[in-house]
């Protein structure tokens, strides 16, 4: 038997049919609205442990102290540092920071908070940072260092420029600059 060549999209009707083949509703649909008492207990259970997890949690902490060595150079370390941290805002593994400076005195500060050792790694081999790091003898006076140390997320800078009192590595000596 054929099928009546009949346009449907005129008629509105669907086709009479001798069997009931049609499509048929196997579940209930799920509610389309989850009522606001389940959907608050599923966040806060979420969220709990969100918290759980981020107490105990360890991230790589990083601050920097660069003392310019001219007031000619200030204005162009600031621009290119200012590049460099924006650029670090938005890599993946970036869990905060922040910059400082005392720009009359010649004085800057970096502080950034790291997910992992391979994330702050991948960005300091990247453009900006790379950048930066080449030129750091052009622009740092003897004393500029950086710390890095693992602890908890929470930034905490007079906890970060006490460290830098004793610096993982200096870029330029403070005795033989």
């Amino acid at each position: 038997m054929e099928e009546p060549q009949v346009d449907l999209r005129i008629s509105g009707t669907p086709p009479e049919r001798g069997d009931d083949e049609g499509l048929k509703q196997l579940n209930q649909p799920e509610p389309l609205v989850i009522p606001p008492d389940e959907l608050r207990r599923q966040y806060e259970e979420e969220y709990a442990q969100l918290v759980k997890d981020e107490a105990t949690r360890i991230y790589v902490h990083m601050a920097e102290f660069v003392k310019v060595k001219s007031f000619k150079q200030v204005f162009r370390f600031m621009g290119l540092h200012m590049r460099v941290y924006n650029d670090a805002r938005v890599r993946h593994g970036f869990a905060s920071g922040g910059i400082r400076g005392r720009w009359w005195m010649k004085h800057f500060w970096t502080y950034t908070i790291w997910e992992s050792h391979e994330a702050l790694e991948q960005f300091m081999r990247s453009g900006s940072h790379s950048e930066l790091l080449e030129r750091m003898r052009e622009f740092a006076a003897p004393g500029s260092c950086y710390v890095e140390w693992e602890a908890l997320g929470e930034p905490d800078w007079s906890g970060a420029t006490s460290r830098l009192e004793h610096p993982t590595r200096y870029y330029v000596d403070p005795f033989f600059g």
